[in-house]
């Protein structure tokens, strides 16, 4: 999984992607990323939280975490109780058959308003018609989908009122904070330092860490550590190496570190999240 831009593929004839997400008890996080794509995450029992460049953000039931296109962020699922939701990721380009000016606008969906709930509505439609892909259900999707489009062009664009200079800056920010991320992502293995990170960005050790703390909303060390135990818990759930090599595999400097950075993160050891996982894909498989 890339973390730094992920890629969004859909199928032939829908431009979006729709799956159904939870976490159970469990926590679940997703990393700093970002992508072309609109993602809507419309919440039906539980808490989301997270940052969007580096702004908190939340959404509780029937409400719809919203990240624009490009934007940096990170989601993060409450272990206190279940979360349950529907992910819409829309594909850009079917805005930019109606609008020429996508890049001097932002979508904003303001939480209890009118608009969030006709395309909760409509989200939750779509989830529907893509469940059961009955007969001509693309083009069932296709007017979903164009519908929001319609709201947000219609009664969501706000125009991005920045300077050229504060525009400059932060496009500035955003693109050293995403190559330093990218970095991590591709070398998480590897015995990354403030000092190496910052050889890397031109920077300082001092700078980069309070560059970093500022643009992620968390230290170098915490973010590393997180990249590392969402790595693993992908290698837990997808092969049989063992927790020794997954640990050293994954950057971890001994297994003891590895084991308190994934209970850390989420809420069990790597055996017992390995063990509950393989018992929860086999009871998938007798239904």
């Amino acid at each position: 999984m890339e973390y730094y831009q992920e890629l969004v593929e859909t199928e032939d004839g829908i431009p979006a992607r729709i799956y159904y997400g939870g976490t159970g008890k469990d926590k679940l996080y997703y990393p700093l990323h970002w992508h072309r794509n609109l993602e809507f995450d419309l919440v039906l029992e539980g808490r989301i939280r997270g940052r969007v460049n580096g702004k908190e953000q939340s959404a509780g039931a029937d409400e719809i975490f919203f990240v624009n296109s490009g934007e940096l962020h990170e989601t993060d699922g409450s272990s206190e109780q279940i979360l349950r939701c529907v992910t819409l990721l829309l594909d850009e380009r079917l805005l930019e058959e109606y609008c020429d000016e996508l890049d001097h606008i932002r979508f904003v969906i303001e939480k209890g308003s009118t608009q969030e709930k006709r395309i909760a509505m409509l989200i939750q439609e779509c989830a529907r018609i893509w469940q059961k892909k009955e007969a001509y259900y693309e083009l069932e999707l296709a007017i979903r989908l164009r519908q929001i489009c319609c709201i947000l062009l219609r009664e969501c664009a706000a125009v991005r009122e920045q300077d050229a200079r504060t525009k400059g800056q932060e496009h500035q920010r955003l693109k050293r904070i995403k190559k330093a991320i990218s970095y991590m992502e591709e070398n998480y293995e590897k015995n990354l330092s403030i000092q190496s990170m910052g050889d890397y960005l031109g920077m300082t050790p001092a700078y980069f860490s309070r560059f970093f703390k500022n643009s992620a909303g968390q230290n170098f060390h915490e973010y590393l550590e997180r990249i590392r135990a969402c790595r693993a818990r992908e290698e837990l759930e997808s092969g049989d190496s063992s927790v020794t090599d997954i640990s050293f595999a994954c950057g971890f400097p001994n297994v003891k570190s590895f084991i308190n950075a994934f209970k850390k993160e989420y809420g069990t050891t790597p055996a017992q999240y390995r063990k509950k996982w393989n018992k929860t894909e086999k009871d998938k498989k007798r239904l």
